[in-house]
């Protein structure tokens, strides 16, 4: 398949270009910065928002498939007006053309802030949470990362050959970057924002290629998240003393497991992720 990824000189692109090319994909990296390293496949540098740059490559390659990661990639670090105009107007460019080129099958980068729940003072309704569960985000970044959702349901109704899979990616752990989850483990319960989850980013890659690959139909939305929290202290605990009482865990939940539940993806696309800090060779 030729597929295009958008945002593959960043962290998660980069594994990600690797992961579909070594799976036989012709891999196309559409990126404002060249990438640090030689990745397989061709570059293309341009201005995701900029229409015009996006039609114009869209149609010299004619992609089958396209994962779009790029985005401001944080929720800090930009003004809340360039953070959501960068990522909003990017991310509708993108899948518009992709609909009018013929893409068949569109991965997009969401974000686990999409949620909503990471961004307020409130818990969620049970723990473990999945995709139905959600609240309103006062975060720039969380609401551009759930309008690109929003783009997609619309899309996929403008363009019903073209299908949409969101991966609500976790916080991205790098595999030389396992300490900075031990620096979370020192600083408890300090750090616990998004629960204490976390995604080794060869997961994220091979994430891109199960939806990319999988049967999807419409648009679909998946939290995709390390197995576990990367505490040695019990996430019931840990809520408890971060939120206080009144957390609502189902009675049968692992007390190491993450409150996102990634069963949907488990069960849709056959993805589970592999990586996880309790393993000897994590930094390896």
């Amino acid at each position: 398949m030729r597929v295009i990824v958008t945002g593959g000189s960043g962290r998660a692109g980069r594994f990600t270009v690797r992961e579909l090319a070594a799976a036989g994909h012709e891999v196309i990296n559409l990126d404002r910065v060249r990438p640090c390293e030689e990745l397989p496949g061709e570059f293309v540098q341009l201005d995701l928002t900029n229409a015009g740059e996006v039609y114009d490559v869209l149609s010299q390659f004619r992609p089958t498939g396209l994962c779009h990661l790029a985005a401001n990639p944080s929720p800090t670090g930009f003004p809340r007006h360039q953070t959501f105009e960068n990522n909003v107007v990017s991310t509708n460019v993108v899948m518009q053309a992709a609909g009018d080129v013929g893409v068949t099958r569109f991965v997009y980068a969401s974000s686990e802030m999409a949620t909503g729940w990471l961004t307020t003072d409130e818990l969620p309704p049970r723990l473990p949470f999945d995709e139905t569960d959600r609240t309103a985000s006062p975060s720039a970044y969380a609401l551009s990362k759930y309008l690109g959702e929003v783009i997609a349901d619309s899309m996929v109704r403008q363009y019903p050959t073209m299908s949409v899979c969101s991966l609500r990616i976790n916080n991205v752990i790098m595999p030389d970057g396992y300490d900075v989850l031990q620096f979370r483990r020192d600083n408890f319960p300090e750090g616990g924002g998004n629960f204490w989850s976390y995604i080794d980013v060869r997961d994220v890659a091979t994430a891109f290629r199960a939806a990319l690959e999988g049967e999807i139909s419409g648009h679909e939305v998946f939290l995709i998240a390390a197995a576990d929290t990367c505490l040695d202290t019990p996430v019931q605990e840990a809520v408890e003393r971060l939120y206080g009482p009144g957390a609502r865990f189902a009675p049968d939940h692992d007390p190491y497991a993450s409150v996102f539940s990634c069963r949907a993806i488990e069960e849709r696309l056959g993805w589970r992720a592999r990586h996880s800090w309790r393993d000897e060779d994590a930094n390896d």
